[in-house]
């Protein structure tokens, strides 16, 4: 019985509580961590190769020969994109029968990708993730309230099945309105709270004028968070605040923060993580493939992420032997992650192209505002217009066309700002660049 054989009996059968596998993690050794990767690398190259109509043709097109792949950089320039996923049949992708799907959010495209799963490697995931929680304090008698959106979204599929993994109390207040979740889960007394930021600041507002009880942690995902946002929640709830990182394409589970805040530890036994073309501090491009996957495996997965290997301060947790990468410092793509969604020139494109009062040339800037972000629109009006009747033309396109961002903005999780300037001055003498992100700089202030 070879290393990945013997892993998987005893993680299977052996291994079934998260205390145990909690145990067991803390002795593995970097050698064993690699050699239980490079395996498990070989064999989805290979199962790639024998099963998906789209990598048989890509490695085909690339000359790549999958018997003889062992690491990503055998696959020189060869890539999976987001693109990949939205222009080709899903089916091309499928490697087995799909028993659940989701859909990215935020696509910068106009079109959703879908990503498939069974039960089978959920529950996996799940059992990955429960280690992850277990090393921030999570333990089966807990009791866990979630306030993430249901809609299409894996997020709150991946605290389902941590929560199950660990047997511990799950309370799904899901995505309702901020004080209805303050006032029904406290019934329950939960000991960890889960969500995303916008939706728990504004639980947080809450708690702050009615009253707090014993929380452990809050676990925040699916958005990027500051750090002076960090700071007023656990100000708040006297408790700390960590932060989970996923993309759909990998269930949500890509990575959970250290203990201390130092990073988050991307597991090696379920992904291959690599930073594409580095720069002088180490930032570059997030690229992973996933290993524990059957139904819609992906190879070599270009995140658009921008991070880098976090080499800050010696990590003592049980999950030291796993690397670290930093805080997402952003998108390689045209995306802005805020408490927008993850925004895009297309998105205001389609919100103004059919708003005569207008010219063609706007600029939208992203600041941070006291709390949350502002949405600043720049817009050159034409002589004689009304404002106002731009503002509400506006908003009826936002409501018809990106209800979810409509709702997000009735909930008052960011604000809208509009400057208006006169025709042919937000482009003389530049490229105009349409979206901006003003926050870069004072993102951890």
């Amino acid at each position: 019985m070879n290393l990945d054989s013997l892993f998987g009996y005893l993680d299977h059968h052996l291994l079934r509580t998260t205390e145990r596998r909690a145990k067991v993690a803390q002795h593995l050794t970097p050698g064993m961590v690699r050699r239980l990767q490079q395996a498990k690398f070989r064999n989805l190259v290979r199962y790639l190769g024998q099963h998906s109509r789209f990598y048989q043709e890509k490695f085909r097109q690339h000359g790549i020969n999958p018997r003889r792949v062992n690491r990503h950089a055998d696959l020189g320039d060869f890539f999976t994109t987001a693109d990949d996923l939205r222009n080709h049949p899903i089916e091309d992708f499928l490697c087995a029968r799909p028993e659940f799907g989701f859909e990215t959010t935020g696509t910068s495209m106009g079109v959703n990708k879908r990503v498939y799963f069974s039960y089978r490697e959920m529950m996996e995931y799940g059992r990955d993730g429960a280690v992850g929680l277990w090393n921030l304090g999570l333990r089966p008698d807990d009791v866990v309230a979630d306030g993430f959106d249901y809609s299409f979204w894996n997020a709150p599929f991946t605290a389902f099945y941590t929560l199950q993994a660990m047997g511990c109390f799950h309370v799904i207040g899901a995505f309702v309105e901020p004080r209805e979740f303050y006032e029904r889960i406290k019934v329950y007394r939960p000991t960890v709270i889960m969500g995303v930021p916008t939706h728990l600041v504004r639980v947080t507002e809450v708690a702050e004028q009615d009253g707090i009880w014993p929380v452990k942690f809050l676990l925040l995902g699916g958005e990027n968070l500051s750090e002076r946002t960090r700071r007023y929640l656990e100000s708040v709830w006297k408790a700390k605040v960590y932060l989970s990182y996923g993309q759909t394409e990998a269930f949500g589970a890509n990575g959970v923060e250290c203990p201390d805040k130092g990073g988050y530890h991307v597991s090696e036994l379920s992904l291959v993580s690599d930073i594409d073309l580095p720069d002088e501090e180490g930032y570059g491009e997030l690229v992973y493939s996933t290993l524990n996957r059957q139904v819609m495996p992906v190879l070599r997965y270009r995140s658009a992420d921008v991070t880098r290997w976090a080499t800050d301060g010696t990590c003592n947790c049980l999950l030291k032997v796993m690397p670290r990468i930093a805080k997402i410092a952003g998108r390689s793509d045209e995306l802005i992650n805020c408490s927008m969604g993850n925004i895009s020139p297309y998105w205001f494109e389609e919100m103004l192209k059919d708003i005569p009062e207008v010219t063609d040339d706007w600029q939208v800037i992203v600041r941070r505002g006291e709390r949350d972000d502002r949405i600043e629109f720049h817009l050159e009006l034409r002589p004689g217009e009304d404002r106002e009747a731009v503002q509400q033309h506006l908003f009826r396109n936002i409501q018809e066309r990106f209800p979810d961002c409509w709702r997000y903005y009735t909930k008052k999780f960011f604000e809208f700002d509009f400057q208006y300037h006169e025709p042919r001055t937000l482009g003389a003498g530049r490229k105009l660049r349409r979206l901006v992100d003003a926050r870069t700089k004072a993102w951890n202030d």
